[in-house]
């Protein structure tokens, strides 16, 4: 009988036990974690603009007047429940507007959004504003829901965790060019990409302007192929160059909206732009709003200079005045240049000059070229020298993957002096004409001779 007893007064204390424990599952979770993805370096503040309120027809309520303002504005609609009731019957929809709402807010009440942490936790359903910041992105107004649900045990209502995705945008801008090695030959052709992104811009904010740039030194614009597009589809935005053409501007504008439904999308600008001087800067400005550049960018292209001096035999002396037709790789048509000083030419696809001499100081300097293999091939010599028919050679390369500035070679070539005529025939026509004149002086002499004989 007793062991019955302690029996059943263990079955008790387990039953006991097991109803405690029923009480347990039956709780509610009454706390919950926002935790904001893709923004892992950003500073992120918040506030919350919606709480439970079962005394409203919608059982939700603006947590103050400011916020409902805020909201009313953005709608447009002067009942704050008829603008709960519009968000919640169309929860994926009023995008526009909740953006618009969301910035109002925090226009108004910035100083009372608090430091929040990622994940954040919160013991209140309802929603959250969060506004996010971080140098070089521009960020998204973002809203985070935390509803009543069922969660894994526990049981209605209890709150639910909410993870959001922020959207930003990079402010950078990324220029480019198509030449591998940035070295390029006066003439050539080079393709340019302008690279940037559509910026958010709180829709609060008086100016919404969007705009690229583009300027560029030592080359001119070919824009008559130039596109524009976003993220990947051609758009018509006009290019406008300005007065001196040294640069142009694109209006994108039109591409902000209150929802900023384009922001973080790639736009991308092709162009072409022919080359007229030994070094070619461009630069890119984009995202450009109320005077502040959000990002820029440049590329640099360079060309090559070979400098070739001419010597005499022993090389003690630099000659001038020899000329010389230029080819590159093998390739045996005359490159042409212009002349731009003594002894110095631009390479000039346009150019007259096939011939280029050496200057004063005996040197000749061409430049504007491209990497490549170059021969020199002696056509005029200078006076009182012989051609030297081997010519000279000199490679232009970069040095490392590309050029960092205006890439160099030189080269030399020697001639030789013209050798006196040499004698021919033996001992020549000079004893014959000594002989002639010794002749003439003893006929010269016996004619008067005779004469005077004659006379006597």
């Amino acid at each position: 009988m007793k062991k019955m007893r302690k029996i059943f007064a263990v079955l008790l204390s387990l039953a006991m036990v097991l109803g405690m424990s029923m009480t347990t599952f039956a709780d509610t979770k009454d706390s919950a974690e926002i935790t904001v993805t893709n923004a892992e370096k950003a500073t992120l503040t918040y506030l919350q603009v919606i709480k439970p309120d079962q005394t409203t027809t919608t059982g939700w309520a603006f947590c103050d007047e400011v916020i409902a303002n805020a909201y009313t504005k953005a709608f447009g609609i002067d009942d704050p429940q008829a603008v709960i009731k519009q968000m919640t019957d169309n929860p994926d929809g009023n995008t526009d507007e909740i953006g618009r709402a969301l910035s109002n807010v925090y226009r108004d009440k910035s100083a009372e959004f608090g430091t929040m942490n990622n994940p954040q936790t919160v013991n209140s359903a309802g929603v959250y504003a969060i506004h996010a910041s971080e140098e070089g992105y521009t960020y998204n107004n973002m809203a985070a829901y935390i509803a009543f649900a069922a969660v894994e045990n526990y049981e209605y209502p209890s709150l639910e965790d909410k993870e959001i995705e922020a959207k930003k945008t990079p402010t950078t801008v990324v220029k480019d060019n198509n030449d591998k090695d940035d070295v390029v030959a006066i003439g050539d052709v080079v393709t340019y990409t302008v690279k940037a992104n559509v910026p958010f811009i709180n829709p609060n904010d008086s100016d919404k302007t969007f705009f690229v740039y583009d300027n560029i030194t030592g080359a001119t614009y070919d824009l008559k192929d130039a596109t524009v597009t976003m993220g990947g589809q051609e758009i018509d935005n006009e290019i406008i160059l300005n007065d001196d053409k040294s640069g142009f501007s694109i209006n994108l504008s039109d591409l902000i909206n209150d929802s900023n439904s384009n922001a973080g999308k790639e736009i991308v600008v092709t162009y072409k732009a022919v080359v007229t001087g030994e070094v070619v800067n461009n630069e890119a400005k984009a995202g450009h709003k109320g005077g502040s550049n959000y990002g820029s960018d440049t590329t640099t292209t360079y060309t090559g200079t070979i400098v070739l001096t001419k010597y005499n035999e022993d090389s003690s002396k630099a000659l001038a005045g020899a000329g010389f037709k230029v080819t590159k790789d093998d390739v045996a048509t005359a490159l042409t240049f212009t002349k731009v000083s003594d002894g110095v030419y631009v390479y000039d696809p346009a150019g007259t000059e096939t011939e280029v001499f050496t200057g004063d100081a005996g040197t000749l300097t061409v430049k504007g070229l491209n990497v490549g293999k170059y021969h020199f091939e002696e056509t005029t010599a200078p006076k009182g020298y012989s051609i030297n028919e081997t010519g000279a050679d000199a490679t232009l390369a970069v040095k490392g993957d590309t050029a960092t500035a205006v890439i160099t070679a030189e080269t030399d070539l020697n001639d030789t002096k013209l050798s006196s005529l040499p004698s021919t025939g033996g001992i020549g026509t000079t004893i014959f004409t000594i002989g002639g004149c010794l002749i003439m002086i003893v006929a010269a002499g016996l004619f008067f001779a005779s004469r005077r004989k004659s006379a006597k």
